[in-house]
């Protein structure tokens, strides 16, 4: 631009931020596309370099004016997207550019709209059974094991968490939702990198320090991340069971506190493009926990109900060691021609878990004489698997097909080992021992296509399924082969009304499989009168998911139903005959939840937003009792969840962040989950040219997340209190170095099966 040059320009934004250049001789080169049309004008006597926020669905005229023969270097254009956004599909939740991202990714999960915590287990619309993914890939861990990867991945990383109530045809048909986490992708070439530490101090400390290493240039992408994680956790349960016709409550008394010395997270993924039409991706991630161990003493009183006094009492001490270590690996192939892509997909991986325990248990009970008991167990499990997908996609500008074929093989072996240490002296006991085997293979095949015409947007899929499953029990004796084959249909419609609104419907048919552990019918004991025990007869459960949505801008609004037929989940029965009170993983007959929802951003003013989700929602679970009588449980649950973000200077590099959670009384079978709430408070900072970031976050500042479990029907009796050191306040501190808009090497997908091991 020269002398009094004026430029307009009116540039369609599909991204959250990027950036429009002016080259030295008037060029102007924007970098990225963006979701919605704006008009941009900026008037401003100098020109050095400065930045724009436009708010979205806001048009605003920008007309470059120059009074001086001075160039403009460069102008920034940053478009904000709405912190909350519907999509025909999925609601996507945008944390980038917030103080959110000091928090850790599990803490995010837990403050994103729609996703409810009870119990340190994931539920969306009131159902456990569902799929986290990171980048549309699927994790290989249980949920504890996918809780400590997710408290050690860092916020700043994380873009948005995108919740998927009915999943397409494309997805694997497992779970009843998809929590999809979007890391960051950025643009430019070169080289990045980053530098992190953090300090997290709860009832003990625990600390992190890390590092991510970016590399993009010509057909090369590369990057790789590692985390070291040490520390201490501990969990405080109070556990009291009544028997009512012997007249007795048994209060037990519990601080599980857990040393990892040290816990590996890694992860590196490629991607080459041998040329414009042909991508190839790799790469690999794990989890390596090699000695997480603890010493527990847990004392259990026992009492008369009618007089209140202590009549009996016997204290465990458990001594455990658990190792841990999971292992991905994929390989993607993607070719286009034209209006065409092929892809094919293959994944490989490995899980290895060893637990051992030691178990003492001294009693006192009354009229006879003290004693001591003694047991230890040693379980090892060995999982592998392998998967193979080939996806046709074809796309132009109203109509997109597609099609895929997928087949996986899982290979599962448990083993546990009892030894009995009654007379003094630790020996096998083959009667309490077992080997569990499981294998599956999964053929499937999809077809979906996604059609726009005027102010209409159809998309439609069926998915099949065909599952062969065999397993196998030395003790108890279970031989069980199963051959099935499941048809699940999406339907969805969108309709765009008038001034930004928009009129949607959906339906989805979704297959919970259980996990391979909750199939191993082995008594693993935690003491001498308490074990869990899976089932190998456990059933898939079968999901329908209908919904409605209303979006006016930036209102959304939701109503839903969901019927799971044969929910599985983990139901604590009390027997009166030997006091055991037995964690048994198993089929409930049948759940509903009908509910509503909505979500608003309000800009209060340019430094200051507020964000609301409100939810409501009607449960039922059936279930039979231990009298074989079919039992309902039901309850109205509702939800709040309120934020507010604030910047406190004009640089724009200090950032406030208050959230307030709340959650009602809500179900789990045959158990009623107290009400629990949370306060946050985030303060970031950003110095030296923003290379270097300091955050402070105080969690549960009124130690309020915790719940109580209670069930009270026929002959059980029993209620939990549950608290899992949630109040703490955590530094950060981050830094980096290089260009820190080179893009992130994208990760391949992996399958449904591996979020079941």
């Amino acid at each position: 631009m020269k002398g009094e040059a004026v430029a307009e320009a009116a540039i369609e934004i599909r991204e959250s931020k990027k950036t429009v250049y002016s080259d030295r001789e008037g060029n102007f080169i924007l970098e990225g596309i963006a979701a919605f049309p704006v008009s941009m004008s900026i008037k401003k006597p100098d020109y050095g370099d400065y930045e724009i926020v436009i708010e979205n669905n806001t048009p605003l005229n920008m007309i470059l004016k120059k009074d001086t023969v001075k160039d403009i270097e460069q102008v920034k254009i940053t478009a904000k997207k709405p912190l909350l956004k519907r999509k025909i599909d999925r609601l996507e939740f945008n944390i980038d550019q917030t103080p959110l991202q000091n928090l850790n990714a599990w803490e995010i999960l837990k403050n994103t709209p729609n996703i409810l915590v009870k119990n340190e287990e994931l539920s969306v619309r009131g159902n456990s059974q569902i799929m986290v993914t990171i980048n549309d890939k699927k994790t290989l861990m249980s949920q504890e094991q996918l809780k400590q990867l997710l408290e050690n991945t860092d916020g700043n990383n994380v873009s948005s968490v995108e919740v998927i109530t009915n999943p397409p045809a494309k997805y694997e048909a497992q779970g009843s939702a998809i929590i999809n986490i979007k890391m960051k992708q950025n643009v430019l070439s070169g080289y990045k990198g980053r530098i992190s530490t953090r300090y997290t101090q709860a009832t003990y400390a625990k600390g992190l320090i890390g590092t991510s290493q970016s590399y993009n240039t010509g057909k090369w992408q590369l990057t790789g991340n590692y985390n070291f994680v040490t520390g201490n956790y501990v969990r405080y349960n109070y556990d009291v069971v009544t028997f009512d016709q012997d007249k007795t409550r048994w209060e037990s008394d519990m601080v599980r506190k857990t040393n990892a010395r040290e816990q590996h997270v890694y992860n590196f993924s490629g991607l080459y493009a041998p040329d414009s039409l042909s991508t190839v991706q790799f790469g690999f991630d794990g989890n390596n926990s090699p000695d997480r161990n603890g010493h527990y003493l847990i004392p259990t009183r026992i009492f008369n109900t009618e007089t209140g006094q202590q009549q009996s009492y016997y204290l465990t001490s458990n001594q455990r060691k658990l190792y841990n270590n999971s292992f991905n690996g994929y390989l993607t192939y993607d070719r286009k021609s034209g209006n065409h892509t092929l892809t094919w997909a293959n994944n490989f991986s490995t899980k290895r878990f060893k637990e051992s325990q030691d178990v003492e248990t001294l009693l006192d009970f009354a009229g006879q004489p003290e004693n001591t008991n003694r047991f230890a167990t040693k379980n090892a499990q060995d999982i592998s698997l392998y998967s193979s997908q080939l996806d046709y996609r074809y796309t132009d500008d109203k109509l997109t097909f597609e099609s895929g074929l997928k087949y996986s093989f899982v290979k599962n072996q448990s083993g546990l080992s009892f030894l009995d240490g009654t007379s003094g002296v630790l020996i096998p006991e083959p009667a309490k021992s077992n080997l569990f085997r499981y294998h599956e293979n999964i053929f499937a095949a999809y077809l979906s296509s996604e059609y726009k015409w005027k102010k209409w947007e159809m998309k439609a899929g069926l998915r099949s399924e065909t599952t062969l499953i065999k397993t196998g029990s030395d003790n108890p004796v279970v031989e069980n082969r199963t051959l099935k084959t499941g048809l699940f249909p999406t339907l969805y419609l969108m309709y765009s009304l008038k001034d930004g609104q928009q009129l949607g419907f959906s339906y989805g048919k979704r297959i919970d499989r259980p996990n391979y552990d909750f199939l191993n019918p082995s008594k693993s004991y935690y003491n001498l009168y308490a074990y869990f025990q899976g089932d190998a007869n456990l059933r898939s459960a079968v999901i329908h998911n209908l919904s409605l949505t209303y979006t006016l801008k930036d209102w959304n609004f939701e109503t839903y139903f969901s019927y799971i037929k044969d929910p599985s989940m983990e139901i604590s029965v009390q027997d009166p005959q030997t006091f055991e009170t037995v964690y048994h993983y198993t089929n409930i007959d049948h759940g509903k939840n009908i509910g509503a929802n909505f979500s608003k951003s309000f800009s209060i003013r340019p430094f200051w937003k507020l964000n609301l989700f409100a939810a409501g929602e009607y449960q039922e679970s059936y279930f039979f009792g231990t009298d074989t009588a079919l039992y309902k449980n039901d309850v109205f649950f509702y939800n709040a969840n309120v934020s507010t973000q604030i910047t406190l200077d004009k640089a724009k590099t200090w950032d406030l962040n208050v959230s307030y959670v709340y959650n009602s009384k809500t179900i789990q079978g045959s158990f009623d989950i107290s009400p629990s709430q949370k306060t946050t408070v985030i303060i970031n900072k950003k110095m030296f040219d923003k290379h270097l970031e300091a955050g402070l976050v105080f969690n549960d500042i009124f130690r309020t997340d915790k719940n109580t479990l209670s069930t009270r029907y026929a002959d059980q009796n029993q209620y939990f209190k549950d608290y899992r050191d949630t109040r703490y306040f955590m530094i950060n501190l981050k830094y980096n170095f290089g260009n820190q808009k080179v893009k992130e090497a994208k990760t391949g997908t992996k399958t449904a099966e591996q979020n079941r091991l």
